[in-house]
């Protein structure tokens, strides 16, 4: 039976979240303007200058979702959500590895999407009823439908955008400045979150677009029977966007996110008996003249508690014997012959089974596989 565990002592979860506050007081995309006035008799003369804001990287916040546990070869989906830390709109290039202890390596690893943008801003003015204020310009990939984390009232909480108004930096014409009107971002509470009113949301309160990125992988095989294997996963990645020293930001999800790949271990009897005398199934004492003919009996089983994948079974025809065509059954069912040599489908490379009702090569407990041949003595 498969188990949820949490994957990782280090997991947040999202209601506890607690942005890193980005390493700016001033939006990434925001323009400073200014302009100076010579007054003299006769006239006057306005001279502006414009500085935009630059993002300032700042690496993601992680969180994970738990994961069950899995068998050899099953596909699974780990559900990461990033939330960005920046005062700005930046592209976080990410790549996915993998530790494995006592498993093979997983197949088909990756982690999707990659890259990935995430918008960011910080508020310029107190936020009114459902809206807050943001600086014209550092809108950029804060569109309606996103979610944003932000602290409200002490405690990080999530918010969808419902409307992006656009605003327009402060600018000069002759010898008018005319200030900025600021960015409004319109927003709804997520999951319980506070309403925003009017100074819920006071300037200079940092926010970070949410996204749910997947990483996906075939799990391994685990190297010994009756013990599981461990993949460890981690989700590394850099900035586009440069920090104050002019370099990328390497950064890691820091959760060590846990995969655990079940292993099981299995029991098997073997047993014949003699059909020409109408014999019963035993495991010895059975004799036979030339002439007779044989039942091998096989009962493969999971032990207790646990499930085998990718079971196969060999045989060989015993020397002395001739297998009977056509006579190999699986659970009751009728196994093909293989149409080489003898035809006997338990020859290399095998014959793949599994218990009653379950998929090609799953053994369960309490649930025998079941295999009967017929041979002919000779």
């Amino acid at each position: 039976m498969k188990t949820m565990r949490l994957l990782s002592a280090g997991v947040l979860l999202l209601g506890g979240l607690m942005p890193v506050t980005a390493l700016a007081s001033t939006a990434g995309g925001a323009t400073i303007h200014s302009a100076a006035t010579l007054s003299f008799d006769g006239g006057e003369v306005t001279a502006s200058v414009n500085v935009l804001v630059e993002t300032i990287a700042s690496a993601p916040v992680f969180t994970v979702d738990p994961v069950d546990d899995v068998f050899a070869g099953e596909a699974v989906e780990v559900n990461y959500t990033l939330v960005s830390t920046s005062n700005g709109v930046d592209t976080y290039n990410l790549v996915i590895a993998s530790d494995d202890q006592d498993v093979s390596a997983p197949d088909n690893l990756t982690v999707s999407p990659t890259p990935v943008t995430l918008g960011a801003s910080i508020t310029s003015a107190e936020s009114e009823a459902e809206t807050i204020f943001i600086p014209a310009g550092s809108e950029n990939d804060l569109d309606p439908g996103d979610l944003i984390v932000m602290e409200v009232g002490g405690t990080s909480q999530v918010y969808e955008i419902t409307a992006v108004n656009p605003g327009t930096p402060a600018s000069t014409t002759g010898s008018t400045t005319t200030a900025e009107d600021p960015t409004s971002l319109e927003l709804a509470p997520v999951d319980g979150a506070t309403a925003i009113g009017a100074g819920t949301v006071p300037a200079g309160t940092q926010l970070g677009e949410r996204l749910t990125i997947q990483v996906t992988l075939d799990a391994g095989t685990p190297e010994t029977a009756g013990q599981d294997g461990l993949h460890i996963l981690e989700v590394s990645g850099t900035t586009t966007a440069l920090d104050t020293n002019g370099a990328q930001v390497a950064f890691t999800d820091g959760l060590d996110a846990e995969v655990t790949v079940l292993s099981g271990d299995a029991t098997m009897t073997r047993e014949v008996r003699n059909v020409t005398e109408g014999g019963a199934f035993a495991t010895s004492g059975v004799t036979a003249q030339s002439g007779d003919e044989l039942e091998y009996r096989i009962r493969m089983e999971a032990t207790e508690g646990e499930t085998v994948t990718g079971a196969v079974l060999t045989d060989t025809v015993a020397q002395y014997t001739v297998y009977q065509a056509d006579s190999t059954t699986l659970n009751g069912d009728p196994v093909a012959d293989t149409g080489i040599g003898d035809g006997f489908p338990l020859a290399d490379p095998g014959l793949e089974v599994n218990s009653p009702g379950e998929a090609d090569g799953v053994l369960v407990d309490s649930e025998a596989a079941e295999v009967l041949y017929r041979v002919t003595v000779d």
